[in-house]
Formats: structure tokens, C-alpha cells, sequence
């Protein structure tokens, strides 16, 4: 299952609901497989210190494989995404988590803050190097990407070079083949 244009919140008794694109809103439930391990390996690979702690919070879990995927999942998407909102998803068109200020009572005391709530990308690039690597992989050209983003042309080559020298790749098919194999799994 690809991540993409999805919309989560979470309801006042700690449920998590979930919006796909031209579905019905339900509920996240241990039997979602494809939802859940798709976002499992988003975690992991994207979020290795949140991945990290989660694992270590829910560790008991861990003989049963299943509910312990869930209960990462669940708590990541509770931490990240609570409010529904109908103009932006959470998981974007290009499969980037658009996170959101969660209303939280332990907020600004959380030892967990900038860990698994609003965690840091485990990634050489930075979130908008990934924003247009995954542009390029579209086909859009520098232009496009331009527009899509609101940044200059020239900004846009920039980042793209920077995105070259970072993974010390030298073509732009190597770029759309790094994103195709690391990034958009």
C-alpha cells in the first residue's frame, strides 16, 4: 500500500479515525494490514529515534506482532495528526506527513516531544530536498516545481543539486531511482 492523501484525527475517547481519498471515514483497527504495516515501515525508515522509542514504550507487545504495529501506528498518528482538516491531508500526494500541533496535556513537558510527537526526519535531506526530489520523480520540471512550492526556479536547481551532492548521485535518474527505491516504498 503506497501512503498517500489521507486525513487522521483522533476523537475525544482516543480513537483514531481515518479518511482516504473518495472513502468513507472509519475508525483504525488492528485488522487494517496494509495501512498499518505501510505506515509501520514509514516510521521506521523514515523516524528512526520515534521508531526507537515507540518500540521500547510498547516492547511487551512485541511477541504479538500485529497489536504491537498498532499500537506504534496508533500512538504515532495520535501524537501527529488529531484535528480533521478538509483542505490539507496528513499524508500528502507524494506520501510526506504534513504534521500538526496536537492538543496535548503533557505539551511542552513530554519527555517524548521532538522524539515521537513532531519527531525529526532520519534522513540526509532536509523536508522540502525530499519535497522536490519527490517533484522530480513526477516528471515536473524545475518550473513546475516552482510553482507547486512557491519558491524560485533557481531555488528549485539549487535544491535539486544539493539533493545530487548529498547522496552523491550525478543524474537525474539516479535521483528518481533513489526516491523510486528509498523513499516511496
Amino acid at each position: 500500500m503506497i501512503l498517500c492523501n489521507i486525513e487522521f484525527y483522533s476523537t475525544p475517547d482516543g480513537e483514531v479515525m481515518v479518511k482516504e481519498c473518495n472513502q468513507p471515514v472509519r475508525k483504525l483497527e488492528e485488522t487494517d494490514r496494509d495501512l498499518l504495516q505501510a505506515f509501520f515501515i514509514a516510521i521506521r525508515d523514515r523516524y528512526p529515534l520515534a521508531f526507537e522509542r515507540l518500540s521500547e514504550l510498547y516492547s511487551k507487545s512485541e511477541k504479538n506482532r500485529l497489536h504491537f504495529e498498532y499500537r506504534i501506528v496508533h500512538r504515532f498518528i495520535r501524537c501527529n495528526f488529531g484535528e480533521y482538516d478538509q483542505q490539507n491531508y496528513d499524508i500528502d500526494r507524494n506520501g510526506f506527513f504534513q504534521f500538526e500541533e496536537v492538543r496535548c496535556p503533557l505539551r511542552g513537558e513530554c519527555k517524548d516531544e521532538e522524539v515521537v510527537c513532531k519527531p525529526q526526519l532520519g534522513s540526509k535531506l532536509s523536508v522540502r530536498e525530499l519535497e522536490v526530489l519527490a517533484l522530480i520523480a513526477d516528471g515536473l520540471q524545475a518550473s513546475e516545481i516552482a510553482n507547486e512550492l512557491s519558491i524560485s526556479p533557481a531555488t528549485v536547481n539549487r535544491h535539486r543539486e544539493n539533493i545530487k551532492s548529498k547522496l552523491n548521485l550525478k543524474t537525474v535518474g539516479q535521483m528518481i531511482n533513489y526516491y523510486l527505491t528509498n523513499v516511496k516504498k
